[in-house]
């Protein structure tokens, strides 16, 4: 799990998966950790992914109301 500082906060960067490829329009995603701190990014990274990845696997399944749902969600934690 790739974990960079821009300026002041840490984010997640990861390539998107060639699944889900059809579903999001980027080679490559920076979602914000909402954190200074390294070992709080360290913590919510994983769960940010996993949240991420189940928004994607939604949209591809068809279940679109459930993607603004796990997108909230990839939000509520990154921002805990």
């Amino acid at each position: 799990m790739s974990v960079i500082k821009r300026g002041n906060q840490w984010c997640l960067r990861r390539r998107v998966p060639v699944e889900f490829q059809q579903v999001e329009s980027r080679n490559e995603i920076w979602i914000s950790l909402k954190t200074d701190s390294r070992r709080l990014a360290d913590q919510k990274a994983s769960a940010v992914w996993a949240e991420q990845v189940a928004a994607w696997t939604a949209r591809l399944s068809g279940n679109d109301p459930d993607a603004v749902k796990h997108y909230e969600a990839v939000q509520d934690l990154a921002a805990a």
